[in-house]
């Protein structure tokens, strides 16, 4: 409950508030489990504040003392054994001031309580790191378990070593407020260096500085440091943003070493946030962006992870939850209903066999149940789980976007939950010269994952907190199926549907169902909508046998050739080439992207080469140029970084090569463009609207790669 000296700063937020729910909700659900094996619980309040808010507001100890005596009366009205033998609330406050109004509003509250003598009351003027580096010391490994909920305003008084020391006992867990907003805004300011080395215990922070992804990395790296340096079990953030500044303003970090509790808090966030752990407030833009540090889809993508996490064992319901946390950066965002639902799906259609042990009902699902998982699963087999309702129970959701031209329409948002269909707008409306350009356009997600491992591919980063990294993973194919249909059926304004965003889209032309067979024939059944095919793979095998493909769009990721055999291992870019022009020449429509281009010794010839291998075999309906860049995140990501020396810039899409190298290099490829093959259908990838007037084109007039 920790605030500054200003009047303004004990008004009582909707952010402290959703947090005060989060604290309260778990406290009820955590005493009574500690409770029945332990005579005595203790909370620590480590920021206890003054007590009490401007408009009347109990703080948070005082809270934490209501909260264990409504479970007092709870068990009384239920004639049930009381839950704990003693609770007992330690408040402390450095400032003097706050800890005398704290110590009133302590004996004037706990007046009020019942179970007054179960409820003790312990307020200490104090530092909270001197105060608990003391205790702990002093009762050594035979605390009580304990929670301990830090709460500072900044980030000074809290350092690591004392976290660490927290949870080196089994039975204590610590709900901590990480300033970010704190850290990114003073990381590069003189004297903020040692509090911030202090809060972090270590010295890693420095590599974040001029990263454009500052906020994950730094909850990363403390997530990290928990887990690494702390040795705490299991941690799981909460993003709260500013209601008026549209902007995180902290996380909530739970770390403990139990699983149930964990489990518990877990959940508790999800419900709390609909799904996303954050409170975004009603008008938070970066829910629309990259900073999401989960994205929940579907349970078949659960689905799919258990089988290929579990194959061939058998495992008691309890211990695979527990296991699905290690490592800790791996674990997915899913809760306990989720785990149920799927295996309970996967039940019904016999893909897995359960013994049950604690279950009440044949239905039932939990504890040391047991779950016998196939030691075979083909993909396209054990993915096509009947989950989806029908066509006609699909909902299209629509929103009104403005578009890079100034003007305003309504178009397809998502489809059904947005797991298969949805549209990519994370790319806020340019407004500055210095903002991104990007077209929001469809994505068809009926995979993720790429075979691949490019230096620099931003999956990478997109897919760490993934169990299977970038490893291609097929989602179900009849819900893909579904909703496309759906989409084809109600969807009246023509739109193409991307389906190389996160995936190459023919990664798996050699399985048994090969998407472009499964796709086309579905956009064959119409004439509006059109599908987009992104790859690096030269295996074309498929589509030449596909007749008719009037709505397909073949799209060729191609570089130079010595950049592409330096940092892509993919295909050579001569069998992309040659696959372009037969898929051409059956009647596809062909689109070529060269991205990300990257200035190396004599790049000027590697280019212009490329352009005459392209233009030598075919002449693509549009092309697309993109320049080297990079999110910090894909960068951390990946192990080759041996292209990072070329980003010498910032921006809102991440790093990238400076201004004036790309501009020649765009020029360069543009003039010859023009004027060797009097060729002039190209557009810019993710540039600034100040790249784009510099070469003298109209960005809100782009014919990308993506959109029509």
């Amino acid at each position: 409950m920790s605030r500054g000296s200003a009047p303004e700063k004990w008004d009582y937020r909707e952010h402290t508030r959703v947090k005060h729910i989060l604290l309260e909700k778990y406290l009820r659900a955590w005493i009574p489990i500690l409770g029945k094996w332990n005579p005595k619980i203790c909370y620590f309040d480590g920021f206890a504040g003054k007590g009490k808010y401007n408009d009347g507001t109990l703080g948070s100890p005082i809270m934490a003392l209501q909260v264990a005596n409504s479970l007092l009366e709870q068990a009384e009205e239920k004639k049930h054994d009381p839950y704990f033998g003693e609770f007992l609330c330690i408040g402390i406050e450095k400032r003097r001031d706050y800890f005398e109004n704290l110590q009133r509003v302590f004996r004037s509250e706990r007046q009020n309580l019942q179970f007054k003598d179960r409820l003790q009351v312990h307020p200490i003027n104090g530092e909270f790191a001197n105060v608990i580096g003391a205790l702990l010391k002093e009762v050594g490994g035979n605390i009580a378990p304990s929670f301990f909920f830090v709460d500072p305003f900044g980030v000074k008084g809290v350092p690591f070593e004392i976290i660490r020391k927290i949870l080196s006992n089994p039975k204590t867990e610590v709900f901590f407020t990480f300033m970010v907003s704190y850290m990114t805004r003073f990381i590069e300011v003189p004297g903020f260096e040692r509090p911030l080395t202090e809060l972090l215990g270590t010295e890693e922070w420095k590599s974040i500085i001029g990263s454009p992804d500052r906020e994950k990395a730094l909850i990363e790296l403390y997530r990290k440091q928990l887990h690494e340096v702390g040795a705490a079990k299991y941690s799981w953030p909460f993003r709260m943003s500013e209601t008026k500044r549209l902007r995180t303003k902290y996380y909530l970090v739970h770390a403990t070493n139990n699983f149930k509790g964990h489990n518990i808090m877990k959940q508790i966030m999800y419900n709390e946030s609909e799904g996303s752990f954050a409170y975004l407030g009603p008008k938070d833009v970066a829910k629309h962006t990259q900073m999401k540090l989960f994205d929940i889809t579907d349970i078949g993508e659960l689905q799919q992870y258990l089988l290929k996490r579990f194959k061939g064992r058998t495992i008691s319901y309890d211990e695979i939850q527990e296991e699905v946390c290690e490592p800790w950066y791996g674990e997915p965002p899913y809760i306990d209903k989720h785990y149920r639902d799927a295996l309970k799906e996967f039940e019904k259609v016999d893909r897995i066999r359960v013994k049950r042990v604690t279950s009440k009902t044949q239905k039932g699902l939990s504890g040391k149940d047991m779950i016998t998982f196939p030691k075979n699963n083909p993909i396209q087999q054990a993915l096509q789980v009947n989950v989806t309702p029908r066509v006609g129970k699909i909902k299209i959701h629509f929103r009104r976007y403005q578009l890079l031209d100034k003007g305003k329409t309504v178009l397809v948002h998502r489809v059904n939950d947005g797991s298969i269909i949805t549209r990519f707008d994370k790319t806020p409306l340019p407004q500055k010269m210095t903002d991104i350009v990007c077209p929001h356009f469809l994505e068809l997600k009926w995979a993720y994952g790429c075979p691949h491992d490019c230096a620099w591919c931003y999956l990478k980063g997109t897919f760490r907190f993934h169990p299977s990294k970038t490893s291609p993973v097929l989602k179900p194919l009849e819900k893909t199926e579904l909703h496309t249909r759906a989409f084809l059926e109600q969807v009246k304004t023509p739109e193409i549907l991307n389906t190389g965003e996160i995936a190459d889209s023919l990664m798996f032309e050699n399985s048994d169902i090969p998407f472009s067979k499964f796709i086309i024939p579905i956009f064959e059944t119409q004439k509006l909508h059109k599908v987009l095919f992104l790859t690096k793979s030269p295996n074309v095998r498929n589509l030449l046998e596909i007749e008719p493909h009037n709505q397909a769009i073949i799209s060729f990721s191609l570089n130079a050739l010595p950049v592409a055999k330096k940092w892509e291992k993919a295909p050579p870019v001569i069998k992309r080439v040659e696959a372009a022009r037969q898929v051409q020449e059956a009647g596809y429509e062909v689109r070529i992207r060269i991205d990300p281009m990257v200035p190396i010794a004599n790049w000027e010839k590697h280019y212009l080469e490329l352009l005459d291998i392209v233009f030598g075999n075919l002449k693509p309906e549009r092309i697309t140029l993109g320049s080297l860049r990079g999110l910090q995140s894909t960068i951390n990501g990946c192990t080759d970084r041996s292209w990072v020396k070329y980003l010498k810039e910032t921006s809102n899409w991440g790093k990238r090569i400076d201004f004036q190298t790309r501009r020649t290099v765009y020029s360069t490829i543009l003039q010859q463009l023009r004027d060797k093959f009097n060729y002039d259908r190209v557009a810019l990838c993710k540039e600034s609207i100040e790249m784009w007037d510099s070469l003298d084109m109209d960005y809100g007039r782009i014919k990308c790669n993506c959109i029509w």
